[in-house]
């Protein structure tokens, strides 16, 4: 193994450079060669040029660059020291150094290892399986990520939001309340939607059906690898027929390929490739709006009666070429004026006593609120012996985390109330703290200090608490991403970079590495 001083020298032919090192790689210069490819890629897409877009794609993953940030994608995440089942871990920079090299390698001869499976807790009480490969291959899937990610940027739905370069789920959400929200003038719009789940997604993909999607991309023989490389769990090796492994850095982009289909079903595209809003389709697809974020999405309709006997059974004849399924027991069907749940979010009209459209809010749903506040009160009781700035920077990381996604919704009642039950809950702490000093007034000046009207604030020695409230924010002011462009696309980069500006985490995958 390498030192951390020592430089790599490669022995690959070519335009490669014959010396490497970790230290000095340029990060910035990396980004950029990678990113001018990916848009040359996105542009030949565009244009129908496949014979371009697959030299472009072999150019870019056999470059020193793209190695280079495929392995700081996967040496620099938070699952950095987590092995597979080789027990290697690429911790200094001689390690990072030799799987750069290594990498040109395993293009030409490549065979994945299995995957180690462990089972995690989700909040209601069952465990989900999560595939954790060797960094090897990890890195491998990070570098063909980048090739193909381009194409099918160009190809995907224009409202398809979840795992995607330069979008989010409140996205999503804002196109919904922009759709359901009633202006003057406007007539009223779709009051039925059809909040769906699929069944197990990641776990029962059809690969003979993720296959045929990309049979003419150059990457299939390694992407039919890491399906069928297999499992690894406290039972044994056991063989992979089908889905996905969660927890693959390309996964999420194959189960977006897999889903690939489900918007144009309804409409969306004129003979000539133009956008039909849903307002000007025709027949049944008229006012359908499909809104989806990875494998969650719902449907607005006009009616109870479209719903059940035109979107259902197209989804479903869909899902079915996939191998996928509707889980029943969590696919309803209901009015917008009963509230639906999407992405943490609880949506739902109000309407007037004579019938009109009163207004229609989207706020964090309750049990997010709960959830999270529980989070806080088992962090916090393991802090009396840590000191109280520092309980404070670790209240705030959280708050500022949990309020920061939801501020751009109608969160202000919702913000209050969490201030109110983090008040009640550092009370308590405090009071626990200092058991000889029960007197209330004592705490009350010792730990709060007034601000405005008759707000008092948690505050020690100069630090401060966030208060939920704070972070109300005007949501219509932030606009929404527009559904027709991507980071790659060479047309808008104007309009990513003023993007990128306006708020950095909404920066593409590429941009944080600069």
């Amino acid at each position: 193994m390498a030192n951390k001083s020592n430089t790599v020298v490669s022995t690959v032919p070519g335009n490669q450079p014959r010396s490497f090192s970790w230290a000095t790689h340029d990060r910035k210069q990396a980004s950029n060669e990678v990113r001018r490819h990916q848009r040359r890629i996105f542009k030949a897409t565009k244009a129908g040029d496949m014979r371009m877009v697959r030299a472009t794609q072999k150019t870019l993953v056999q470059s020193l660059h793209a190695r280079f940030l495929a392995v700081l994608r996967v040496t620099s995440s938070t699952g950095k020291l987590t092995p597979g089942i080789d027990g290697k871990v690429y911790a200094d920079d001689g390690a990072r150094e030799i799987l750069v090299l290594e990498l040109r390698d395993m293009l030409r001869e490549y065979k994945p290892l299995p995957t180690r499976t462990v089972f995690i807790p989700k909040p209601d009480g069952t465990k989900r399986k999560l595939g954790i490969p060797a960094i090897r291959d990890r890195a491998m899937q990070a570098l063909v990520l980048l090739a193909l990610e381009p194409v099918w940027e160009a190809r995907f739905e224009p409202n398809s939001f979840g795992f995607r370069p330069g979008r989010s789920p409140i996205d999503a959400v804002q196109y919904i309340g922009r759709m359901l929200l009633s202006k003057k003038g406007r007539r009223v719009h779709p009051g039925w939607v059809l909040d769906a789940d699929i069944s197990k997604c990641f776990d029962n993909i059809d690969h003979d059906a993720l296959l045929e999607k990309l049979k003419d991309s150059p990457f299939a023989g390694y992407i039919r690898a890491w399906l069928k490389s297999g499992t690894v769990s406290r039972v044994g090796f056991s063989s992979t027929l089908k889905g996905t492994p969660q927890g693959g850095v390309i996964s999420p982009l194959l189960a977006n390929i897999a889903l690939d289909g489900m918007e144009r079903l309804f409409g969306i595209y004129t003979k000539t490739s133009n956008y039909y809003a849903p307002s000007s389709r025709a027949g049944l697809n008229k006012d359908v709006a499909l809104y989806r974020y990875a494998d969650d999405f719902i449907v607005l309709a006009p009616s109870k009666d479209v719903l059940e006997n035109h979107v259902i059974p197209t989804i479903k004849a869909f899902l079915s070429k996939i191998g996928l399924d509707l889980n029943e027991a969590k696919t309803r069907v209901v009015n917008v004026s009963d509230g639906f749940d999407f992405l943490g979010f609880s949506f739902r009209r109000f309407f007037r006593k004579n019938g009109a459209i009163k207004t229609f809010l989207y706020q964090p749903r309750r049990d997010r609120l709960d959830l999270f506040m529980r989070g806080l009160k088992d962090w916090l009781k393991k802090t009396l012996n840590m000191s109280v700035q520092d309980v404070i920077a670790g209240l705030n990381r959280r708050i500022r985390g949990f309020c920061n996604y939801f501020k751009w919704s109608n969160a202000h009642n919702a913000f209050s109330y969490l201030g109110h039950r983090i008040y009640w809950m550092l009370y308590h702490w405090v009071r626990h703290r200092h058991q000889k000093k029960r007197g209330a007034r004592w705490l009350k000046y010792h730990y709060w200090k007034p601000v405005k009207g008759n707000q008092w604030l948690f505050h020690f020695k100069g630090v401060s608490l966030a208060h939920p409230y704070t972070f109300t924010t005007k949501w219509w002011l932030r606009p929404p991403v527009k559904i027709h462009t991507s980071p790659h696309d060479p047309d808008a980069v104007e309009y990513w970079a003023r993007r990128a500006k306006q708020s950095t985490w909404m920066n593409p995958l590429l941009e944080k590495v600069e």
